[in-house]
């Protein structure tokens, strides 16, 4: 039971965390069991099997062969489409995930200037031995190359004793072999072949199963290859069908059992004498020599035989049980350098819970699901080819940025094909822009940071863009309820563009650029702030159909070359907070159930609003006596000759609109404020009054309005 809850703690690790964030670990230890190819370098497969049991996250970069009938108590995934199958029951604990994202394989060991220590192999005559003596630290031996090694416990050549190591990476030039047990904290690395002698176990773990309390153990094990870790054909792994010779339970003269991550960076994990028919080499028939006990964690650049069919069966079956402590805590030299990322040419890829870097991608189909962050390394380097699904959530939206401060991002789609963008709650940073050229596409309440053109048949509803939106093609498009700073542009001969209840402010431009279109209806929208509000400019001669709009506050003029049309007003829009981008409308607000009575009522029964934003008329009008039921107004000193301050009580808090009036009628001076209960005080600098005389302040709250006349006396 214990294991179990473990096993679903892991998963949930696994798919919620691997790449959420940047732990002090290196992605090949995120995994139970990680390769970059599942075939040798001649194209033989080497299967999952019957006998063999992987507790923990498994990943191939290539196909995974599954034969008979092995058990996976983890997440599975590759980057392919399937697996290779010959005569499967496979046993699945969770779904395998296909089309997974490649997981970027660093083909290289902790460098040299990570090294504590240093051991060289004599310009190649020596193999090197490590022995982990537990309390009594390590003990480094070395042996002539060629000649036999002495079996474990029997060497006598001691270059080097050190303790226990507390924090530490050890350098092997040349081969090495490894056994023991460990006390501390250590990174072995080797630039050539790795032997594993005999058991290396972690002190406290299970001798038999290497099994520990991950809560309760501190030590920590990475054995790294620059060539192959080999488990060394010896009596104390199994030698000579050591399996079959001895008790099961004689672990002294069968099997192996290893605590530790274990990277092959530029080979594989394999054992020694395979009983081919060319090898000089040749045990008995068969020679199964027990299982591999892994308890920590397995990568391999190409994964190695452990098993064979040769001679009625050569090797080791596997137990393999990932420690959950190396999603986070890694061995000595295994800290990250950068983010995994992916490249190449895909037919479908699918990405889950990044962030992944993206440099010269290529994709029939991209999905995207919620929670990934996407960097991209460079510009034009995303190219998809018919179909983009971007699947962000509200809690967790997808968000895509960059490592530099602007570039262009193309997706471009396949004219001949169906071509479909959809993007649903995502994210994307302020500096690059977007082309989405597609037969259709969908965005919704998504995020633009950069410039946004969109080709095609196009719904684009309840965004949020900080720069211009440009629509152009030959079909319709509707663009509802957006937020929209940088203005919209039409220019699409025969083009049918809806735009309804969008709010457009803040543009150096055009609210509203019609330069070429078939039909354009503008309904419900609020245009305010821009240079420009609505620019007629389209080459066809066609006129826009406006209807219920508030176009304001544009000083290069609210229509150009157009007429407002039925319902519309300009009047000030009373946005709840202008300066910090807070559209909303506040009570009062001449937008609030003006729109087309013709368009769906709001869900409080009322008539539409203008803008982007639903204004709940009917919360509001049954809170109104309860938001501020009293609100006295006064100003000490007045007259005044700099400032004076107003003071008003109320009984509940709320929002406060305060404007002041001069005796023409024209607003010289307005804010808000939230209301506290009992006292508030306002500062009020005559200096922003424009000259001595007489001016009416006045604060409206959804309870109530009072005012008082001010004298400024400078």
């Amino acid at each position: 039971m214990y294991k179990r809850l473990m096993l679903i703690l892991v998963a949930a690790v696994v798919i919620m965390i691997v790449f959420s964030r940047k732990p002090s670990a290196e992605p090949p230890t995120y995994y139970m069991h990680l390769t970059n190819f599942e075939v040798t370098n001649f194209d033989e497969i080497i299967w999952f099997w019957s006998y063999d049991t992987l507790y923990g996250p498994v990943h191939s970069n290539g196909f995974i062969g599954i034969k008979y009938s092995p058990h996976f108590y983890g997440p599975i995934s590759t980057c392919q489409s399937r697996f290779e199958y010959y005569a499967p029951d496979p046993y699945f604990e969770y779904e395998p995930q296909f089309n997974a994202p490649p997981v970027w394989f660093l083909r290289h060991y902790p460098s040299d200037d990570l090294a504590d220590l240093i051991i060289d192999d004599n310009d190649g005559r020596s193999i090197t031995r490590v022995v982990l003596k537990g309390d009594e630290g390590i003990e480094i031996h070395q042996f002539p190359i060629g000649a036999p090694t002495p079996e474990p416990g029997e060497e006598d050549e001691l270059i080097r004793r050190l303790n226990p190591p507390e924090w530490q990476v050890l350098k092997i030039n040349g081969q090495c072999e490894v056994y023991g047990t460990l006390v501390g904290r250590l990174t072995i690395s080797s630039s050539g072949d790795m032997y594993l002698i005999d058991n290396i176990l972690y002190e406290g773990a299970d001798p038999y199963t290497g099994e520990y309390d991950e809560e309760e153990m501190d030590h920590i094990l990475g054995l790294a290859s620059g060539g192959d870790i080999i488990i060394k054909d010896n009596e104390k792994n199994g030698a000579n069908d050591g399996f079959n010779r001895y008790d099961e339970d004689d672990i002294d003269h069968h099997s192996i059992t290893i605590n530790g991550s274990l990277i092959a960076w530029d080979e594989s994990f394999t054992f020694e004498h395979q009983n081919d028919d060319w090898e000089p080499y040749q045990g008995p028939e068969p020679d199964q020599r027990g299982i591999i006990h892994l308890k920590g964690s397995l990568a391999q650049w190409r994964r190695g035989y452990v098993h064979r069919s040769n001679h009625w069966a050569t090797g080791y079956s596997k137990n393999y049980d990932y420690d959950q402590r190396l999603m986070e805590d890694a061995p000595p030299g295994f800290e990250p350098e950068y983010y995994p990322y992916v490249r190449g040419s895909y037919d479908v890829l699918e990405l889950s819970h990044g962030p992944y870097t993206f440099i010269d991608v290529s994709v029939r189909k991209l999905i995207i699901n919620a929670g990934v962050t996407i960097k991209i390394y460079d510009d034009d380097v995303l190219r998809v080819r018919d179909t983009l699904l971007i699947r962000g959530t509200e809690d967790e939206p997808v968000t895509i940025t960059t490592y530099r401060d602007t570039f262009d991002i193309h997706i471009e789609m396949e004219p001949e094909q169906a071509s479909l963008v959809s993007i649903r709650q995502a994210r994307f940073s302020p500096n690059f822009n977007f082309w989405f050229d597609a037969d259709r596409i969908d965005i919704e309440r998504s995020s633009f940071g950069g410039d946004l053109y969109l080709n095609g048949r196009v719904n684009f509803c309840r965004n949020n863009c900080e720069s211009e939106v440009v629509l152009t093609g030959q079909d319709y498009a509707l663009v509802e309820e957006n937020i929209l700073r940088g203005g919209l542009s039409i220019d699409g001969e025969d083009l049918h563009v809806r735009i309804y209840n969008n709010t457009i402010v803040g543009n150096r431009g055009s609210g509203i650029s019609a330069i070429n279109f078939g039909i354009l209806e503008a309904f419900n929208n609020i245009i305010a702030f821009n240079d420009k509000g609505i620019d007629n400019r389209n080459r066809q001669c066609a006129e826009p159909v406006l209807r219920y709009n508030d176009v304001y506050g544009n000083p290069d003029g609210n229509y150009l070359d157009c007429e407002p049309g039925e319902g519309s007003i300009s009047a000030d829009p009373l946005f709840l907070d202008f300066r910090s981008e807070d559209y909303r409308l506040i009570w009062g607000s001449p937008c609030i159930d003006a729109g087309d009575p013709a368009f769906p009522r709001d869900p409080d029964g009322s008539v539409i609003e203008m803008g982007a934003h639903y204004f709940d008329s009917e919360l509001t009008v049954k809170s109104r006596p309860e938001l501020i039921s009293e609100c006295r107004l006064d100003a000490m000193p007045n007259p005044f000759n700099r400032r004076t301050y107003l003071t008003f009580n109320s009984e509940l808090p709320g929002l406060a609109h305060i404007s002041i009036y001069d005796l023409q009628g024209r607003r010289i001076y307005e804010d808000f404020k939230y209301v506290e209960t009992v006292s508030n005080r306002i500062v009020l600098d005559g200096r922003d009054l424009g000259g001595a005389g007489v001016y009416l302040a006045r604060v409206t709250t959804a309870g109530s309005e009072r005012a008082i006349k001010l004298v400024y006396l400078p």
